[in-house]
């Protein structure tokens, strides 16, 4: 198959990059050699997993977040730019803390691939911890840690439960998706990475309830872009008054900042 046959078979910016993983060749050469020649056999297959909607991400072990390279594999949930806004309110919000405290210990609950601490750790310095149910997110956060050169204590459990440390943050991207959805683009997704009972909302309100129980100064948390009514609703049942909703690039509510003590 020559290349200006590939790049007609789909998105070009995806055909590209499947080519430059497969040939080792980057997008000029494929724009100076559209009459290059290859076998296709490799390249066709992939194009058969991406018809049935397969993540790109787990053919070739590697996706993108807040500008990195982070390694992924099936069975962990794929980081997405929506998540990449939580990053930057943490960025904002936590600045003022490392000022103020010597020692900040920042735990995240649901570390998946460990994107959010590993990327968090660049920016702030703090001692971090991170949770998880999955012993697979356990295994691949401990791999981009070895890329990223960061230094994070991984605990397989769920929420924080076991855990006597003192944590002043809990930041986290737990699963927030109803249960009654069907979304296909997330069938190959770990389904307990993705949804949670109550609207969507019931870990959420249990991380809240887990930095209420332990005296944690800030919560921050990524949702879904429908339940700023329902969570505010908990919030003012639960007797928070310090509290913010943040929104995404496309300008849909997608995380909340709850602060708890100053």
């Amino acid at each position: 198959m020559k290349i200006k046959e590939a790049v007609k078979l789909g998105n070009r910016g995806e055909i590209e990059y499947i080519l430059e993983k497969l040939l080792d060749k980057d997008k000029i050469f494929f724009h100076l050699n559209p009459e290059y020649e290859f076998d296709e056999t490799k390249f066709l297959g992939i194009l058969a997993l991406r018809q049935k909607q397969y993540p790109l991400e787990y053919i070739f072990n590697e996706a993108w977040f807040y500008g990195e390279k982070f390694y992924i594999k099936e069975g962990v949930l794929v980081p997405r730019d929506d998540t990449e806004p939580l990053i930057d309110i943490a960025i904002k919000e936590l600045k003022d803390y490392v000022n103020l405290n010597k020692s900040l210990n920042i735990a995240e609950i649901g570390m998946g691939s460990g994107i959010i601490s590993i990327t968090l750790s660049k920016y702030i310095k703090a001692n971090y911890i991170a949770t998880d149910i999955n012993p697979l997110a356990l295994e691949v956060t401990n791999k981009n840690m070895q890329l990223h050169n960061a230094k994070i204590k991984l605990y397989h459990t769920n929420l924080l439960d076991n855990i006597d440390e003192s944590i002043d943050i809990i930041i986290s991207n737990p699963p927030y998706v109803e249960e009654e959805w069907e979304y296909e683009a997330l069938k190959y997704e770990p389904k307990e990475a993705l949804f949670a009972k109550d609207n969507g909302t019931y870990l959420l309100k249990e991380i809240v309830k887990e930095g209420i129980k332990r005296k944690v100064k800030m919560i921050i948390c990524e949702m879904g872009y429908h339940q700023k009514e329902i969570m505010t609703k908990f919030f003012k049942e639960t007797g928070i008054k310090d509290f913010y909703f943040y929104q995404d690039l496309s300008g849909n509510d997608r995380g909340f900042v709850v602060k708890l003590q100053n």
